[in-house]
């Protein structure tokens, strides 16, 4: 991976009708997907909201992007939340594992231990 940092582009992009020149460090063809995305959401809008002004489906765009942004970062953080709690059965469950293996160790030890002790004759 590199550490050169990408140096600025223009792209010009059309975005809910009105022309931009965007400079930016990003590919062109991301920030042209972007805008398509953009666009499409717009056309959606409009079709759901006839009649409407272009502020009033701008803002219902950037709320539907601030929801979608917000349950994003919901499901994130309940993911980070259950993949600490599988870490911790993961864990849990390695010591147990753990445990039982030294366990059978020191049986298997000790049933050796027994095997070599050599009876000692009785004295007479």
């Amino acid at each position: 991976m590199s550490n050169v940092t990408q140096s600025k582009q223009t792209v010009a992009v059309e975005v809910a009708g009105q022309r931009l020149r965007l400079s930016a460090h990003a590919d062109p063809q991301h920030i042209e997907r972007l805008a398509g995305m953009v666009n499409e959401r717009v056309e959606a809008i409009q079709r759901a909201a006839k009649g409407a002004g272009m502020p009033t489906i701008l803002a219902l765009l950037a709320l539907d992007l601030a929801d979608e942004l917000h349950a994003t970062r919901r499901r994130a953080e309940e993911a980070q939340v259950r993949s600490k709690e599988e870490i911790e059965r993961t864990r849990t469950h390695a010591r147990q594992v753990e445990q039982s293996a030294r366990e059978a160790i020191a049986e298997v030890l000790a049933e050796i231990d027994r095997a070599l002790v050599v009876e000692e004759p009785e004295s007479t």
